[in-house]
Formats: structure tokens, C-alpha cells, sequence
């Protein structure tokens, strides 16, 4: 299943389990759906977008009822900007899925997941931030000003991004002279190991075909990725961007709507 689509159907299948309360039992189902649906991860995507790689290792380990290791996965996703991580924990949080909840810490996930405006986003955000007393308005906007030092897009979606630039340029270079890249479980086991990409000389191969499918892909999966991301995914530095007080960015939705 590609990454594109294992985001699709988790954000389907988890955030219906979010929305129950702590008390209710995640239904088996939706356990035996995800498992059946998502049985691997393509390990060599975590060279490139980590992000996606650890999201997707979450999902897995949800699906199989490794609750504990599934969040400590999609915090690690989070790490490296992915928005889809940053809601599941946002929603966990506020509906205390996964032990008691912390609605204002659930909050300032869901904060952090609506930076990049994504409409399913934002409107969880906002829904939950005007569900919250004046007390936790107070206190999530503190866990969310000591969260975007570390997961805001200025900080985790520079580094993810200069993570994935700087592989890319790898790939690049080894396929110049017109190869076929072979990533650990996006691409088949064949061809000549011919070159590897990586610092640690993984198990990524260079084999003799063409590269221009894999770029593509590869290029077409960063461009999703950091949709909506100030700057652009291909070209130029990031332009980091002042954060607003969550409130304001709460206020700002429901006129809209």
C-alpha cells in the first residue's frame, strides 16, 4: 500500500476511534482492518522521509495492539513534521485513547497538525480549542509554545526537509550516469547491486535500468509531504514564520466557516 494511502486510511479508521470516549474499547474491526491493510514499511523511505517511514510504522504497530510502541512511532513521525502523526496525537491526547486524557496537551498537537491550513486539520483544531474551558486554553497554548520548539514546521519541517533534499541529491548523483534506484521496500528485490546512497551504506541499491520512475515518485512523495510548508520542496530555504497564539488561529477558523 503506498504512503499516500495509508494516510488516507488511517485518518479514516483512527480518528473514528479518537472521537470515542476513554471508556469505550476500541473496536476489533478497526484493529483487524488496519493489520490487514498495513503489514510492512518500506524501511528504505526512512533514509528520505522518516516522517512518513515512522507514521507508517505507527499505524502498524497500532494495528496490531502495540498501543505504547505506536505513539512512541508517531511522536518520532512528529519529530520530523509529519502532520498526520501530530493529529493522531493531537486526538489521542484530547479523547484519552491511550491512557488518561490531557485535553490541553491534545490541543496543542492538533495546533501543531493545522499549520499548513489543511482543512480536516484545522477544523479538529478548532473544534477542540472552542470545546476547551478557559483554563485549558491557557494551558495549551503553554504545552504548545514548548512543543513548536521541537515539531513546529519552522524547526521539524527544516530538518525533515533538509533531510530529504540531501538523499535526494544522493540518488541524484548515483544515477547519473542512468541506473535504476532500488529502495527497501518500494522497489523489487533485483538487478546488480552496482552503488549504494547512504552514509552507512545501507541496503539501498543502484542498479542498471532507468532512474527516472523512482525520482519521479520519490520527487512526486516530498511534494505531498511538505504540501502547504512555507517555501517551496524543491528550491530555496524555508522562510520560517512567526506562530500566532493558538487562540487567534481558533478565532480566525470559525469566522470562516
Amino acid at each position: 500500500m503506498s504512503v499516500v494511502r495509508i494516510v488516507a486510511f488511517v485518518l479514516f479508521g483512527v480518528s473514528a476511534v479518537a472521537t470515542a470516549t476513554a471508556s469505550d474499547a476500541v473496536p476489533d474491526a478497526s484493529r483487524e482492518a488496519i493489520k490487514a491493510s498495513v503489514k510492512s514499511c518500506a524501511t528504505g523511505l526512512e533514509r528520505l522521509l522518516p516522517g512518513d517511514y515512522y507514521f507508517c510504522a505507527g499505524v502498524r504497530d497500532y494495528g496490531q495492539k502495540h498501543d505504547g510502541r505506536a505513539m512512541e512511532r508517531f511522536r518520532d513521525a512528529a519529530f520530523w513534521a509529519s502532520k498526520p502523526a501530530q493529529y493522531v496525537l493531537g486526538l489521542s491526547y484530547f479523547n484519552g485513547d491511550h491512557g488518561k486524557a490531557n485535553r490541553p496537551l491534545g490541543v496543542a498537537w492538533l495546533a501543531l497538525a493545522a499549520e499548513r491550513h489543511d482543512p480536516l486539520y484545522e477544523s479538529a483544531f478548532a473544534r477542540a480549542y472552542l470545546a476547551s474551558s478557559s483554563e485549558e486554553r491557557a494551558q495549551a497554548d503553554a504545552y504548545w509554545r514548548d512543543l513548536r520548539k521541537q515539531y513546529a514546521d519552522p524547526v521539524a519541517g527544516r530538518r525533515a526537509r533538509q533531510r530529504y533534499l540531501a538523499e535526494m541529491r544522493m540518488i541524484e548523483a548515483a544515477t547519473a550516469v542512468g541506473g535504476s534506484v532500488f529502495i527497501t521496500g518500494l522497489s523489487p528485490p533485483n538487478g546488480d547491486a552496482v552503488g549504494q546512497f547512504g552514509a552507512d551504506g545501507d541496503a539501498n541499491r543502484v542498479g542498471g535500468g532507468s532512474s527516472f520512475s523512482m525520482n519521479k515518485l520519490l520527487s512526486r512523495a516530498g511534494d505531498d509531504y511538505f504540501r502547504g510548508m512555507t517555501g517551496t520542496v524543491t528550491v530555496g530555504e524555508v522562510q520560517p514564520t512567526d506562530l500566532v497564539p493558538i487562540g487567534q488561529v481558533a478565532s480566525r477558523v470559525r469566522t470562516t466557516q
